[in-house]
């Protein structure tokens, strides 16, 4: 657990002094803007879950299987009690994942193979 004196690497994530410009355990340079913000690991240009959350969606699109598997849970449940909003809504979000610009509960895209924009 990080205190107000201390940041996250932006290399390797671990607690450093928020003076450092360089982490001592991994010698990267310490950008100043990255001071407060918490460590996210950048995900890989080809998202594993790109394929399950296409098929979830094709398969099971109507009951937000997608959206279970994405962890969003809410609106999972609001899509498996509104059957999709008809079907709409489960086309709509197909359609984003194999476009690419579908996100998870995080907040990151659910990169496609084919579209790695």
């Amino acid at each position: 657990m990080k205190t107000e004196d201390e940041k996250y690497c932006v290399e390797c994530g671990q607690v450093i002094n928020v003076k450092a410009e360089v982490c001592p355990l991994c010698g990267a340079k310490q950008p100043i803007f990255y001071a407060n913000q918490p460590f996210q690991q950048n995900r890989s240009i080809q998202d594993d879950r790109w394929l399950p959350a296409l098929l979830f969606c094709f398969f099971l699109g109507p009951f937000g299987g997608h959206r279970f598997y994405l962890g969003q849970i809410g609106t999972a449940v609001l899509q498996l009690v509104t059957l999709g909003g008809c079907g709409i809504w489960s086309l709509i979000d197909l359609i984003m994942i194999i476009v690419g610009k579908y996100k998870d509960k995080d907040g990151q895209y659910i990169k496609s193979p084919v579209n790695n924009n």
